[in-house]
């Protein structure tokens, strides 16, 4: 029947014309055969054979290559805890964080990063707190710290030795909260301060410039505790300040001629504006006392006058005393000055530090970020004049 159903129509032309009791070949395998035991039945495990059975191993047509060559830096033995003895290899603890990287971290301190050798963070910190952009003279503070950030002692015989890192927080700083001991206090500035006025009385102006300064860079690598001694630091560096304006001023002056009119009035102007520096009495005394001899001289007997009375209340030593009244009595007698100035004593006014003039009330005035010394507009972005290592950007 199915015979003759697929013999009609043009499907039949399709169908193979093969006897269908015709056995198959050999191409057709023994899988076409089906051996069954006298009872009818055989193990399915037992008609697939070796070679047929499923999952038991790869055929030959995966052919992969087990004997692979590796570079000899990837050539890592196989790590096993029951292997022969050097079949394993040891795995180093992961490194931690140095003390010295945990002081950058936990501080924003300038003096914290140079005690930790961070010079470049010390720098970056000190540009954007207080405007310096001159390292050069901070080269030896930089120095002297670093070698304070550390010390080393000798754990055994003929090994290298070993460092320590001093913290000034060692009672309450955990793990990781360490901060570095400093060793520059603001006590140590304050009597570095005395040598300064030393040389300021002996007449040693340059030098005591010098040391005025290093005290005034030394301010912002001070660590304060309280407002008090930020107060204090404060005033530190408004007083080096007011020195080295002074001082260096009255270097100036001495350099420049006296042979006319004009020159004179302007050494007399610079003397007048010393005297508005803020200086110790004993300083002052010495300021007034040259200010109150040229004027004289200029006969510029009422602005002289002023100058004597404020000597007097400084109370001089009593021969000073008595000539400074001699000359006050010859000053009332005329109390006129023969020649205008560029000076006012009743108007405050702040020294310009670049140009020794006054800049009074009401102009417009550049201060420096660190030092606190005015300038004229005209030298905005300049370096400070009295720190040489800062200015006010553009």
């Amino acid at each position: 029947m199915p015979s003759s159903i697929a013999a009609k129509g043009r499907a039949g032309q399709m169908v193979a014309d093969l006897d269908m009791d015709a056995s198959g070949g050999e191409g057709w395998g023994e899988d076409a055969e089906l051996h069954l035991d006298e009872d009818g039945f055989m193990d399915a495990q037992e008609g697939l054979g070796d070679e047929g059975a499923i999952g038991k191993e790869e055929g030959e047509g995966w052919d992969v290559e087990e004997d692979l060559d590796l570079p000899p830096e990837l050539d890592v033995p196989s790590v096993g805890g029951g292997g022969a003895e050097g079949e394993g290899f040891f795995v180093p603890p992961t490194k931690g964080t140095s003390p010295t990287q945990m002081w950058c971290n936990n501080s924003q301190l300038a003096v914290d990063h140079i005690l930790a050798g961070s010079f470049e963070t010390a720098m970056r910190l000190l540009h954007d707190q207080v405007g310096v952009v001159q390292f050069g003279p901070y080269k030896q503070l930089f120095m002297q710290n670093l070698s304070r950030g550390r010390t080393c002692y000798l754990g055994l015989p003929s090994l290298p030795y070993l460092h320590s890192y001093p913290l000034r927080n060692w009672k309450d700083s955990g793990a990781k909260g360490g901060l570095p001991a400093v060793g520059l206090r603001l006590s140590d500035l304050i009597s570095r301060l005395q040598q300064g006025y030393q040389l300021t009385t002996a007449g040693r102006f340059e030098e005591a410039v010098d040391r005025f300064r290093a005290i005034l860079l030394s301010v912002p690598l001070l660590v304060v505790d309280n407002k008090q001694e930020i107060a204090e630091a404060q005033q530190l560096i408004t007083i080096c300040k007011e020195y080295i304006i002074g001082l260096t001023m009255e270097t100036e002056r001495k350099k420049l001629p006296k042979d006319t009119l004009d020159q004179q009035k302007r050494l007399c102007e610079m003397a007048a504006y010393f005297t508005h520096c803020s200086l110790q009495p004993v300083h002052m005394v010495l300021v007034l006392r040259t200010a109150l001899n040229l004027f004289f001289k200029l006969r510029n007997f009422k602005t002289a006058a002023g100058f004597a009375r404020r000597l007097l209340e400084l109370g001089p030593k009593p021969e000073v005393a008595q000539q400074t009244r001699k000359i006050l009595a010859a000053c009332e007698k005329s109390l006129t000055d023969a020649h205008q100035l560029n000076y006012d004593p009743h108007n405050p006014f702040d020294i310009c530090a670049a140009s020794f003039t006054p800049l009074y009330r009401g102009r417009p005035v550049e201060k420096c970020p660190l030092s606190g010394a005015c300038y004229c507009p005209k030298y905005k972005g300049e370096v400070c004049r009295v720190t040489q290592v800062s200015c006010k950007p553009l």
